[in-house]
């Protein structure tokens, strides 16, 4: 049985104020939608939401009101990813195998792709969503000048969801010095520093974050056009 993790607590900073887990895509506010997705698949046993500390209650409302039937908490989230995703933990249940923590602001990501990462997980203990890299990516130095130019055909843009065997998971934050972990962009990240390995799973489906307001105008192209289509 797989425990999601929903982190929808984030302070939406590149959002010029607005909150964009409550922003609508089509009539369904957005962690609303990312939480539907798992919803559907009969290996999640159980959804955990991390939300904004003063604002539990709203979250809660909204995901029983727009049908996340198999909600089990709303938690409070904290100053950071990491920290949200860790006050997430005490509300596993026991009987989860695998915990799967995915970005409230990614609404589009597709069942079917979701599965394929649980595939993944179940086969190598721990998975990621993620796209190959199309653009050309450099590292830079500190004053803003190129140090190198990574081979583009090892490069993948890391998503959600990320999905591990529990005691994994759970054993590899133990281990990790709390600082570097708090620093950790991704859940993945965690498992790298314990010296574990990651697998990739390329998934095809649009799974853009939405991090600045034109993104709500995309996400709700793309939305439209897959109804269209009967994809969602």
């Amino acid at each position: 049985m797989v425990s999601v993790i929903i982190v929808a607590a984030g302070s939406s900073a590149r959002m010029n104020g607005v909150n964009k887990q409550l922003e609508k895509i089509g009539d369904t506010p957005v962690f609303v939608m990312s939480a539907l997705k798992f919803n559907k698949s009969e290996k999640v046993g159980e959804i955990i939401i991390a939300a904004p500390a003063d604002d539990t209650a709203r979250y809660e409302k909204l995901a029983r009101n727009f049908g996340v039937t198999k909600l089990t908490a709303v938690v409070a989230g904290g100053e950071t990813r990491m920290q949200s995703v860790r006050n997430c933990i005490p509300s596993v249940s026991a009987k989860a195998d695998y915990i799967a923590v995915h970005d409230g602001a990614r609404p589009l990501i597709e069942t079917d792709d979701i599965e394929k990462v649980f595939a993944d997980a179940e086969k190598y203990k721990a998975a990621i969503a993620a796209i190959r890299a199309v653009d050309t990516i450099k590292a830079v130095s500190s004053n803003g000048f190129i140090e190198s130019t990574p081979p583009r055909a090892n490069l993948y843009y890391a998503q959600t969801p990320q999905v591990f065997l529990k005691k994994l998971y759970l054993s590899c934050l133990e281990k990790v010095d709390q600082k570097a972990a708090e620093n950790a962009t991704d859940d993945s990240s965690i498992l790298e520093l314990c010296g574990e390995y990651v697998k990739i799973t390329e998934i095809g489906g649009c799974n853009m974050k939405i991090t600045r307001p034109e993104d709500l105008i995309a996400a709700e192209a793309v939305y439209r056009n897959k109804r269209t289509v009967k994809i969602i």
